[in-house]
């Protein structure tokens, strides 16, 4: 019994070493450095082969999905920008490829030439090669919007991401030009950053030029900047000439509203009021040739356009870079070669009472204006001082003229010294012969029935709310 005992022990012995000696234990993988990946994992969610890029160079035009644009190099960094209105959208991390690298696949890298960003809206949007090489871009401060310097290199990008995640493709498209830094210090001017991008093209670069506009501020607008606002939605033109030559550009107001006040591009920067009142402006060449139009013909006239190109093309020779053309205007008036664009407004007159506010028309009149309204003089009397003669302007035409809105409620009355008095806009309107009356070198009111602190010395202003 022991003995078959052992030798069931020796055949399971050899059979387990049978069986270790058939089966080698697997080995581990070889173990690889960690790398930072160019081209990250998650799947695109456009179709796949759906083309979202056109890349047009000078003999060739390549298409690019999405997935085979994020298998190229690429870069990230800190990106925002600053509207035309001032506001500001806050930097944050952008991802996507070099225009450069781009522009290097269908062999353009000169400085003679210009990269074109175009949306599918048509906007469009035209840099030098150096530009995005040199990272040439003003930038300002995200927490003030200050212009600053220095803030590290800037390269363009044609931004695929942003936090990790695909853009907005209902506000920024599938592709977006963002221009990126290395830290979260600075935005540059939103025009720069074309949204919807779904074709770049490769040309040679215009001349870059710069038109002036002065008015009651001076602003100057760049050859790139120009382009943009006359495409897409922002503020084109076009005029089709008897030799059915197609002229491209911007309404003539629009330039003029830039700077005939502080606003320039909100709605209404274009001041109808000021134009209604009249002046002129200067459309003037680099020879010194000078076309003058009255206010009220450029008035809200798409008729008048500055033009910056002819059946798509650049303006050449005579008319270059920019030339007045349109409907409304003479052969003699169509200046081209322009530089500058100046408004001649009337000096302004410094107004002895103003009333503003909840009205259909703001109101500004000096001494002399109120003098030649209806005066009355009257007896009225006051809380402390008794009876009293005054001569003025009944308040109450004085709002007349102003045209009141329906949901006005207080009438503000306030003095040089910045003393303010609030009256019920009711009991103005109820009160027949309340005044601003002339009292020596100053405006007073004069509010019969009311509380002494309503009789308020040296008005300069009235205010509707």
């Amino acid at each position: 019994m022991k003995k078959h005992a052992i030798a069931l022990l020796i055949l399971v012995g050899v059979l387990l070493l049978t069986s270790c000696q058939t089966t080698p234990a697997p080995t581990a993988a070889p173990t690889e450095p960690l790398v930072a990946t160019e081209a990250p994992t998650e799947v695109p969610t456009e179709e796949p082969g759906e083309p979202v890029l056109t890349l047009e160079g000078l003999t060739e035009t390549k298409t690019f999905t999405l997935a085979e644009l994020k298998a190229l190099p690429s870069a990230e960094g800190q990106a925002g920008f600053i509207s035309s209105t001032g506001k500001i959208t806050t930097p944050r991390l952008y991802k996507g490829v070099l225009l450069t690298e781009l522009a290097r696949l269908v062999g353009a890298d000169s400085s003679e030439m210009g990269i074109q960003l175009i949306a599918s809206d048509g906007y469009s949007m035209t840099f030098s090669y150096d530009q995005v090489a040199n990272g040439d871009f003003i930038t300002y401060d995200p927490a003030t919007g200050d212009e600053i310097a220095d803030v590290g290199a800037l390269q363009a990008i044609l931004a695929y991401e942003v936090d990790g995640q695909p853009l907005d493709a209902e506000r920024d498209g599938i592709l977006r030009l963002m221009v990126i830094s290395k830290e979260n210090n600075q935005v540059v001017d939103g025009h720069w950053s074309v949204k919807f991008v779904e074709t770049m093209s490769i040309k040679p670069l215009v001349e870059d030029w710069v038109l002036t506009l002065e008015g009651a501020i001076t602003d100057t607008i760049d050859r790139g900047s120009y382009e943009s606002c006359s495409t897409g939605s922002c503020h084109p033109a076009t005029w089709t000439d008897d030799s059915a030559q197609t002229w491209a550009g911007t309404p003539l107001y629009i330039l003029v509203g830039r700077v005939d006040d502080e606003n320039k591009h909100d709605d209404g920067a274009f001041n109808k009021d000021l134009a209604d009142a009249g002046y002129t402006v200067d459309i003037i060449a680099s020879d010194g040739y000078t076309v003058t139009l009255d206010s009220t013909r450029i008035k809200n006239n798409m008729n008048l356009l500055v033009a910056y190109a002819v059946n798509e093309n650049p303006l050449v020779d005579d008319n270059f870079p920019l030339k007045l053309v349109g409907a409304d205007l003479t052969k003699k008036e169509m200046v081209g070669a322009i530089e500058k664009i100046v408004v001649h407004l009337p000096a302004p007159v410094e107004a002895d009472l103003t009333l503003t506010g909840l009205v259909d028309a703001a109101q500004a009149w000096t001494w002399d204006d109120l003098e030649a309204l209806e005066v009355v003089k009257l007896t009225v009397e006051h809380p402390k001082k008794g009876a009293m003669e005054v001569e003025g302007v009944r308040l109450n035409a004085l709002l007349d003229l102003a045209g009141v809105k329906p949901e006005a409620k207080t009438l503000v009355i306030t003095a040089s010294d910045d003393f303010f008095a609030e009256v019920d806009l009711a009991a103005v309107r109820a009160c027949v012969d309340c005044l601003i009356y002339f009292d020596e070198d100053m405006l007073r009111t004069a509010m019969p029935g009311m509380e002494s602190n309503f009789w308020v010395k040296d008005v300069v202003k009235l205010e509707v709310k």
